[in-house]
């Protein structure tokens, strides 16, 4: 009952969500996240921290990363040696990560926000692709904070609609088309804009108390970050 209720009063303020993911960094833009300060966990169970100084992209991921230790020793790495990458943000980098809606459902659950909010890093992690060979690649996280059911990564092929663009990050618009999930470390699937209202039961399935919650509704993708996000805090 009490998590019936509470989906039902974000469910009226989910409209606010809009596009709530943070940016993403287009393959072009990689050259924004050089020699910025950089934490990697490893597969193998160090943490390494220094600055990155050089990766490559191929095919909108990154790969062949090498990063300079505070002592100067250089470290190269591949996806697979990596299980998650912070790279430290700008001051305009972190502009354009906020989401408005942060602070409305901060007021309206209590919950908090505060690793949403400061968004001090740009995260990356190691997944399998969507495509059927399914290889290891290092995809931007899109939804720090509440992940811990459906991790949401950017779709390096993914089209945009339009917005504005200062120094390399998309400050208005700009809205993705198509998102990478990836649940209970699976491989990745593409969910797009044009048949996200179809997919939706399908999607959010292990949940049907959020499914029944959404029943009869109009099923937006410019909520997607809202469901997502109730996804995280409702579903056991």
């Amino acid at each position: 009952m009490k998590n019936s209720i509470v989906i039902f009063f974000l469910f009226l303020g989910i409209s606010s969500f809009c596009q709530g993911f943070i940016a993403g960094i287009d393959e072009e833009n990689i050259s924004l996240l050089m020699n910025k300060p950089v934490i990697a966990n490893l597969a193998s169970g160090e943490e390494l921290s220094g600055r990155l100084v050089s990766a490559v992209s191929i095919n909108g991921y990154l790969d062949k990363i090498a990063i300079k230790m505070e002592n100067g020793e250089k470290v190269k790495l591949k996806p697979e040696d990596i299980l998650r990458l912070m790279i430290k943000t700008s001051e305009l980098a972190k502009l354009s990560m906020i989401a408005d809606a942060t602070v409305s459902i901060k007021k309206m659950t209590g919950t908090d926000f505060e690793e949403i909010v400061n968004r001090d890093f740009f995260v990356f992690e190691t997944a399998m692709r969507s495509n059927k060979r399914g290889k290891l690649r290092l995809m931007q996280l899109l939804n720090p904070g509440f992940d811990s059911k459906i991790k949401v990564f950017a779709d390096p092929n993914a089209q945009k609609t339009g917005g504005i663009d200062i120094g390399g990050f998309q400050l208005t618009g700009g809205a993705d088309k198509s998102y990478l999930f990836v649940e209970n470390e699976e491989k990745a699937v593409k969910v797009k804009k044009g048949s996200y209202k179809k997919n939706f039961n399908e999607l959010f399935k292990s949940c049907p108390e959020m499914v029944k919650a959404f029943e009869g509704k109009k099923i937006k993708w410019n909520d997607v970050a809202g469901h997502v996000f109730l996804y995280d805090q409702i579903c056991k």
